[in-house]
């Protein structure tokens, strides 16, 4: 009987033992005090933004066309001769730059001009002399003054003739000279060919003295003033400072060529330009001074436009209305918008009302400062 007694005592032990060795365990182990109902708080979500200041300024609502400089019809002098010669020397190439009294180039008379030159030599020789057998004539009272009438008119007209034969070149070889400075703006014929009276042998045109011709759509011919200002720069340098000119032409024909309206357009400084370059002309319709904004900062919103902007780290929705526009920014109209607002122009389509904005200003990027 006491044996039995002592296994119960130790039975009872061990389990006591091990009991409090298991509830040491669990107070020891880390408690989830979170119950499965209680819902969990996630962080709120903040986006990330690049802004820009929204500043007043003048926006200019503009078309775009293409055209050619060409140099003033009034300003381009022709060089020719009026007699047939022949190019001994040729020492310009078109385009070139030529001062008051260069010489550009030389001429020989042709076969032809030499052979009206001595024609024109042997009539004076032989109107002179059947003056003097006249005039002996005369002293042996064979004939009258009456009949000297005829041929000294006869005379006269053969050293007219060949006086201005010989003041036109004829005779020896000529050089043309520049009689200004200019630009060769067209050479016509080659060294050693033969040009007929008359033919145009060069073309010189005022330096700084050209023009612009624009091709316009006709549908865009009732925005079209004379006196409006356009902004040229050249195709081939699209990054080169443009050039202020004024619509000074407008013609009422389409090109049968290129099936556009013709606009003369007349630049207030040509330095940058050159003769037969093509340009890209943007014509301005219209200007007004308001807020603006890059397009990509309005968004389409059910039928209307809106805009964000940053206030304490949020985004601040406004609805717009919108304005005058051109290809990089549009007018934005709104009662709530004021000058300074950081306007979000990437990363807007992913904001809400009152969201958390991170903000970098486009302009300081590359320096590291956030808002």
């Amino acid at each position: 009987m006491k044996f039995y007694s002592k296994i119960t005592v130790v039975t009872v032990l061990l389990l006591t033992f091990v009991i409090g060795c298991a509830l040491l365990y669990w107070l020891a182990k880390p408690q989830d005090v979170t119950s499965p109902d209680t819902p969990v708080s996630e962080p709120e979500p903040v986006a990330q933004v690049r802004t820009v200041k929204l500043q007043k300024g003048e926006l200019n609502e503009v078309f775009t066309a293409y055209g050619v400089v060409l140099p003033f019809p009034d300003k381009l002098t022709t060089i020719s001769v009026p007699y047939t010669s022949q190019v001994d020397k040729m020492l310009v190439n078109q385009g070139q730059i030529v001062r008051q009294g260069d010489l550009l180039m030389a001429l020989k008379p042709g076969v032809n001009a030499k052979l009206q030159l001595e024609q024109a030599q042997r009539e004076l020789t032989a109107a002179l002399r059947d003056n003097e057998l006249l005039q002996e004539r005369i002293r042996l009272k064979l004939a009258t003054q009456q009949n000297s009438v005829a041929t000294q008119l006869r005379v006269e007209q053969a050293r007219v003739m060949v006086k201005n034969l010989v003041d036109q070149g004829i005779g020896k070889e000529q050089q043309i000279r520049a009689e200004k400075d200019g630009i060769i703006y067209l050479v016509s014929v080659q060294q050693g060919q033969i040009v007929a009276a008359g033919a145009p042998l060069l073309q010189l045109v005022d330096q700084n003295q050209w023009m612009v011709r624009l091709g316009i759509e006709p549908e865009d011919y009732e925005h079209l003033q004379a006196g409006q200002q356009v902004l040229i720069r050249p195709v081939n340098t699209p990054a080169s400072e443009p050039v202020k000119g004024r619509i000074e032409i407008i013609t009422h024909q389409i090109d049968p060529n290129t099936r556009l309206l013709n606009v003369f357009v007349r630049p207030a400084l040509n330095q940058t330009l050159l003769i037969n370059d093509f340009v890209e002309g943007r014509i301005i319709i219209a200007s007004v001074n308001t807020f603006a904004v890059p397009r990509r900062a309005v968004l389409p919103d059910n039928g209307g436009y809106s805009l964000f902007t940053v206030k304490n780290a949020h985004a601040v929705k406004h609805r717009v209305q919108i304005g005058l526009e051109n290809d990089q920014q549009v007018e934005v109209i709104a009662a709530d918008l004021k000058a300074q607002d950081d306007v979000v122009v990437l990363g807007n389509y992913e904001l809400e009302p009152d969201m958390a904005v991170s903000a970098t200003s486009v302009d300081n990027i590359g320096k590291g400062a956030a808002q």
